[in-house]
């Protein structure tokens, strides 16, 4: 039997109503879209059509969509070129996702000034620091609308007004927040915003990056084919993938408003039920700007990837799929100055839209039960319960013996 998969924030199955959409762009509708027989104009209006789409699915122009191979070269595309070309400041925070520090770690490197903005206890960014700092120096500001490991959502519009304000540019991490809430990209005025078509039921391999027209002058690259995605990105577009992640889009805009419905409940009943089980149960990240699917839930007194093993009915990962196999402290919750031995404890349960009540309840009687069990045997829970500062004993998130 399979385990319940509730590691939605790490990617979704392919919706089959997205494989059916796709296929003939493998198997009839096959030709190079810059091709001009009958193979190459059919697919080049299948990949019209999915720009169309998503453009319009996130208010936004036709030419203002890139595609992309996904959320990760997005950034890299709009934080690199950009940087290089307006030769500002790097702002952003330690909680955004690992591919965004390893941007911030190759730029620093290369002699960039990076600025790491605050955050607090929740993970929300401190906004009056943004905007001190903007009036010093400006440049490009990159924030991660909703945190992948805690759910913590930003005031998107808000930085974008600030950015512009002192002549900043915003790049918006959309990863989790594109098909899980209605996004208008001229109300919010960001510049760029990368997503990725997996995290909506979308193939592997395909995303965009949505650039504003006004800015999309620091993107393109010299000398090259305008004809392939305008200049700024090189290479054959996968028009089926294209085509996907489009479907994939205007199926989630129709499940949004009950979706959510449905997750917050979901939510609150597994919290509530976790807390009411357990003591020293604790939810991390904002509790009033969350996205609900995603819940990073600390178990003190246990591992972390013990809880996995200890859980074999149910599929959950203890924090993003990019990092989780480090033995380490995740670096969002320390950013947000959790305790070490509650960060380490941590884990991310996060749900999608097949997900239902009966999974949730398996997830609360495992977890709970795996819970008892580690603390039962754990020296580190008797030292809790002692009353002794176990924090002192912890360095980089493992524990020394």
């Amino acid at each position: 039997m399979c385990p319940i998969y509730l590691d939605y924030a790490a990617t979704t199955p392919c919706d089959p109503i997205v494989f059916e959409k796709m296929k003939p762009y493998f198997l009839e509708i096959y030709g190079n879209s810059n091709s001009f027989h009958i193979y190459g104009s059919k697919a080049q209006e299948g990949l019209y059509n999915a720009r169309e789409q998503i453009a319009k699915d996130i208010n936004a122009e036709h030419k203002e969509i890139i595609f992309t191979s996904g959320a990760s070269e997005a950034s890299n595309i709009a934080i690199l070129r950009t940087i290089e070309r307006i030769k500002g400041v790097f702002f952003t925070a330690k909680t955004q996702h690992a591919s965004i520090i390893s941007i911030a770690n190759n730029l620093q490197a290369h002699g960039t000034n990076i600025n790491y903005l605050k955050v607090d206890h929740e993970g929300i960014l401190d906004i009056e620091l943004l905007e001190a700092e903007l009036k010093k120096s400006s440049g490009l500001v990159s924030v991660c609308w909703v945190n992948n490991e805690t759910g913590t959502m930003q005031d998107i519009k808000t930085i974008a007004e600030i950015c512009h304000k002192y002549g900043s540019l915003l790049h918006v991490d959309g990863t989790q927040a594109l098909g899980r809430f209605h996004i208008d990209t001229k109300e919010l005025d960001i510049d760029f915003m990368s997503a990725s078509g997996h995290k909506i039921y979308a193939p592997k391999g395909i995303g965009i990056l949505y650039c504003k027209s006004s800015v999309a002058k620091y993107l393109r690259i010299p000398r090259s084919n305008p004809d392939v995605e305008f200049g700024i990105r090189a290479g054959t577009v996968p028009v089926a993938l294209c085509v996907g992640m489009a479907e994939a889009l205007k199926i989630a805009q129709t499940y949004i408003d009950s979706e959510l419905v449905k997750l917050k409940e979901l939510r609150k009943t597994f919290i509530d039920t976790m807390q009411n089980n357990l003591e020293e149960i604790y939810v991390n990240g904002s509790k009033s700007s969350n996205y609900p699917g995603i819940i990073n839930m600390s178990f003190r007194g246990c591992e972390g990837e013990a809880m996995m093993m200890e859980c074999p009915r149910i599929a959950i990962s203890s924090g993003s799929a990019c990092t989780s196999n480090k033995l380490t402290i995740s670096h969002v919750l320390g950013a947000m100055g959790i305790d070490p031995d509650i960060a380490q404890s941590s884990l991310r349960i996060t749900m999608g839209r097949p997900t239902t009540a009966d999974d949730m309840n398996i997830a609360t009687e495992d977890l709970t039960n795996a819970t008892l069990k580690l603390r039962a045997m754990s020296p580190i829970w008797d030292m809790i319960k002692a009353g002794i500062d176990i924090n002192s004993t912890f360095k980089r998130g493992i524990f020394k013996k």
